[in-house]
């Protein structure tokens, strides 16, 4: 898929009479703003719906999107759940000293000044000839627990009201879990020309995400859990895919990934790009991997949450995932 590519077909398959009429006020919105409506960005949405988050109720939400474990894209208007001031400026200026991982589960992890990143990554001049800048323009600030690196800014963010509970929340239901799941938010930033995320995954134990886009654009690629046996899953867990990762990026999947993983031709896949403003609901054991694209810097923060549906398949799984750290701490093997 190439950045700017818009899909019409893909867009149109699938969606009801309301989702249609929303895809019509996007064109409407996209036609409408004088001269500079040519330079708006194009979105793919690939069919995910896409609403005005004040107008979604609690009981709407949870009967098309959580019930049916169907993705969705909330504009975030008011910027109610995450401030519109928290961008590279903020965090460059509070922060800039502070020194944060780099691509943080890779082998090749680099840390540095997050000034440093955020300068490089936030330059819209491309290859200047500094390797340094060149070098952190690829790589990728993520996972980074917002309440242990900024605490401040994580007391500002919030998952929107129509979600519901989150019971990770809730001691009384969830009674074990890692403090930092039960606010769980993750900063993300990354330059266009970084690869993406490393892998095609689902997240562990049957959460649902939410991925919160502050600046810039993000393209996700979505599979349908029913596709998982196309996707090579591996380890442990089962929850990565041996799938090539440049497989989703700016080539596309060429004859040659689909040589080494011919079952990839059989599954579904959906890609919806996020804008600044909005969010996107990525329901449980969906698989999903993202990249930024255009030409501005991302910045966006993952959360994830276990509504009163997904209870008791969060704990049966967090049980396991206990089972399986222990026998990992005695040598048993790695979690993935």
């Amino acid at each position: 898929d190439r950045d700017d590519e818009v899909d019409a077909f893909d867009a149109m398959m699938g969606i009801d009479a309301d989702e249609f009429a929303t895809l019509l006020d996007d064109a409407e919105d996209s036609s409408d703003g004088g001269e500079d409506a040519d330079d708006a960005p194009k979105l793919h949405r690939g069919g995910v719906p896409v609403l005005d988050l004040p107008d979604v109720t609690p009981a709407e939400f949870h009967r098309r999107f959580l019930a049916t474990r169907s993705p969705v894209v909330l504009r975030d208007v008011r910027r109610e759940c995450a401030p519109a001031h928290l961008g590279c400026r903020h965090f460059r200026e509070r922060y800039g000293d502070v020194v944060v991982p780099l691509d943080i589960t890779d082998t090749n992890r680099r840390d540095v000044r997050l000034g440093d990143f955020l300068d490089a990554v936030a330059s819209t001049s491309g290859s200047g000839g500094d390797e340094g800048a060149d070098d952190l323009r690829c790589r990728y600030l993520r996972n980074l627990q917002m309440h242990e690196h900024f605490p401040a800014e994580a007391a500002l963010l919030s998952l929107p009201r129509c979600f519901g509970e989150n019971m990770l929340s809730n001691a009384g239901k969830v009674p074990r879990c890692p403090e930092n799941w039960r606010r769980w938010f993750e900063l993300f930033v990354c330059h266009p020309r970084c690869a993406g995320f490393p892998f095609l995954h689902k997240d562990t134990c049957h959460v649902h995400a939410a991925s919160f886009q502050l600046e810039g654009r993000k393209r996700f690629t979505l599979f349908h859990p029913d596709d998982s046996a196309f996707l090579y899953p591996t380890g442990n867990t089962g929850c990565r895919s041996r799938i090539d990762p440049e497989a989703f990026g700016a080539g596309g999947t060429t004859s040659e990934i689909l040589a080494r993983f011919p079952a990839l031709a059989s599954a579904r896949r959906v890609v919806c790009d996020v804008g600044a403003g909005e969010i996107l609901f990525v329901p449980a054991d969906w698989w999903h991997t993202a990249r930024a694209i255009g030409t501005e810097v991302s910045v966006s923060v993952a959360a994830s949450f276990v509504d009163a549906q997904g209870l008791e398949a969060f704990l049966d799984a967090y049980g396991e995932f206990e089972a399986m750290r222990s026998l990992v701490e005695h040598g048993a093997g790695v979690i993935t």
